[in-house]
């Protein structure tokens, strides 16, 4: 975040299968009242710095995104979604979604709101109180994500980048997720071409008034 010459980051998970599994609803089932609002606070924060960051923030998306990963991915600047295909030899699908109902608990207010900034009142309305997870095809067509991609879509020219950006005991796992990664980290680059000044003075246009009030009401 401080560093002067970075201009973008990529949110990404090492388990191809799943992007963010959520929270755990332990801890809001049946929590420590010590440990509970210092849990809160923290969740807050990660919305606070993620989508108030000076950064561009894409985040690939290659696993399951349900409930707080679903949040993640609404918090970064541009999604892009694995369309389906195989994970492992066993077909994989992902899918994105506040599904908190589905749980039999209601998503928090903040976040529930940030649904309906992305996909609109009437679809966020219907997807809240369903729980709906939605397949990548879906998500594109309501705007919940910004791009899916096919899993034969690997750009050589680009691969030698992605590898160098890696921890040598990533690699492995991350390359389950080329293609993803390969449009992220386009994506990641054209925003770093972009003034930083002019890029972070317009982002914040349509997310300080959002970022204020939860700083203001935060628990």
């Amino acid at each position: 975040e401080n560093h002067p010459k970075v201009q973008s980051v990529i949110l990404a998970s090492s388990n191809a299968a799943i992007f963010s599994a959520g929270l755990d609803v332990a801890e809001l089932v049946a929590p420590d009242p010590d440990r509970l609002p210092q849990f809160w606070k923290s969740l807050q924060q990660v919305y606070i710095d993620l989508y108030g960051s000076r950064l561009a923030t894409v985040a690939c998306l290659h696993g399951h995104a349900p409930a707080a990963g679903c949040f993640l991915a609404m918090a970064c600047d541009y999604r892009v979604m694995y369309a389906g295909g195989t994970v492992n030899g066993r077909k994989h699908e992902p899918k994105i979604g506040l599904n908190e109902t589905q749980l039999g608990i209601a998503a928090p207010p903040w976040m529930g709101q940030l649904l309906v900034r992305t996909i609109g009142f009437r679809r966020a309305e219907l997807a809240l109180a369903m729980g709906t997870l939605f397949p990548p095809h879906t998500a594109l067509e309501i705007g919940l994500v910004d791009e899916i991609v096919p899993s034969d879509t690997v750009e050589s020219s680009n691969d030698d980048a992605l590898q160098a950006l890696l921890p040598d005991k990533m690699k492995d796992q991350m390359m389950q997720q080329n293609a993803v990664l390969q449009q992220a980290y386009i994506q990641a680059t054209s925003f770093a071409k972009v003034r930083p000044q002019a890029r972070v003075a317009s982002k914040m246009l349509t997310r300080s008034e959002h970022l204020e009030d939860m700083i203001a009401k935060r628990q």
